[in-house]
């Protein structure tokens, strides 16, 4: 399938499966892929999920030419191509929301509800490694989309809810206010660990800098920092309500089909392997 996506040369391809049991009803799932852009892998990784739980899965590949970097890919376009990649010091943000990532990602659910006759008015997220990315910078800057649930799963490192550090690894210049960050802490968003994506790891790039490594010096232990940080800053706020969690996918690592089957058992089925994280 092709989405034709405002502000940019063509259109996305988006690799689809529809379950043979799947009807207006059910649910549509956006599956963001690793660094790799794989979407076409991505989707092969849910076909079973899909046929299990009658799903629409769609796998966009948001492609390098088009989408060059880290940049445009990871950090969801909220900054400007002459970012400085090793530093991320000194960011210059793109103020029109439409031109981030997420803008298209909507598109593509209005596409796929149009051409199948859905009755969905939201969709369900996931995202891999800098798909995972993409989904909690989507939880916290884009309240408006229609996110039914969503789950990052194994993210790299984190933009965390702390004013005291700089955008893009914290809020401070980020276009963030109190109001927002509170609706973020409401919405579903669950933090989706490898409990094997630890120091042992050898898979995926995960980028090394003094704010990175502030947060933990593995995914699994970058995640869990996050919600730790995520929880105290909720209770600082008096937030009326915050909903996110935190899970651990027991004796996986970096892996994309593994976490993805995880996922689906998670949001549609019963979770047999996923515990709860440590948030002391």
């Amino acid at each position: 399938m092709e989405v034709a996506t405002p502000g940019v040369d063509g259109p996305i391809i988006v690799h689809y499966h529809r379950g043979s049991g799947h009807s207006a009803d059910d649910p549509i799932i956006v599956v963001l892929p690793g660094g790799g852009r794989n979407g076409d892998s991505y989707r092969d990784s849910w076909i079973d999920s899909a046929e299990q739980y009658d799903l629409l899965v769609l796998a966009p590949s948001f492609d390098e030419r088009r989408f060059p970097g880290p940049i445009n890919y990871n950090l969801a376009g909220m900054i400007a191509d002459d970012a400085n990649l090793r530093t991320l010091e000194t960011v210059t943000l793109r103020e029109t929301p439409e031109e981030w990532l997420f803008a298209r990602i909507e598109v593509i659910f209005d596409a796929a509800v149009a051409r199948t006759n859905s009755a969905q008015t939201q969709y369900d997220l996931f995202g891999h490694s800098a798909g995972g990315q993409i989904v909690h910078r989507m939880t916290l800057f884009a309240p408006d989309t229609r996110i039914r649930r969503a789950l990052a799963a194994n993210s790299g490192w984190y933009t965390t809810p702390s004013s005291q550090t700089a955008f893009p690894y914290g809020l401070d210049g980020a276009p963030m206010d109190e109001q927002q960050l509170e609706t973020a802490f409401e919405r579903d968003l669950v933090v989706f660990l490898g409990e094997l994506d630890n120091a042992s790891e050898t898979r995926g790039h995960l980028r090394h800098t003094p704010e990175t490594d502030s947060q933990g010096l593995h995914r699994l232990a970058r995640g869990q920092s996050f919600m730790r940080l995520a929880a105290e800053q909720a209770t600082s706020m008096d937030a009326e309500g915050f909903a996110w969690e935190c899970a651990i996918v027991i004796g996986v690592g970096h892996d994309y089909r593994r976490m993805g089957q995880a996922a689906a058992e998670y949001l549609y089925g019963a979770s047999e392997n996923v515990g709860m994280c440590d948030m002391r």
